[in-house]
């Protein structure tokens, strides 16, 4: 049985949605996803600082909310990263070009 819903579980990672698992199920991902949709804290990409050399996924713990720093991958030039980023900032540290920045929702506008 367990083997059953390990295999169905990866056909869903496959055919219907990257992560799942750690998406929609896990107590704790679904956790960082609702504080990170809510959070005023949030870090962003902008794309013309980025040399996407890829330090900023190599260290992150989730690297999938960094997509957008492989070439080609951004939608805009400002990308907001996801609510499953768990703004621990190890990825804001090693940026050798500040393309990625912390950001608190309403004070940015304002600076």
């Amino acid at each position: 049985m367990a083997l059953l819903w390990v295999a169905f579980l990866l056909l869903i990672e496959i055919v219907y949605s990257r992560r799942f698992w750690c998406r929609y199920i896990c107590p704790i991902g679904m956790t960082y996803g609702f504080v990170g949709a809510f959070s005023p804290v949030r870090i962003v990409y902008t794309l013309n600082n980025c040399l996407h050399e890829g330090k900023c996924r190599d260290v992150c713990m989730v690297p999938h909310v960094l997509e957008m720093t492989k070439i080609g991958y951004a939608d805009d030039v400002r990308v907001d990263i996801g609510a499953d980023c768990t703004r621990c900032g190890m990825c804001v540290e090693v940026c050798p070009t500040k393309a990625l920045a912390f950001d608190i929702r309403g004070l940015s506008s304002l600076l």
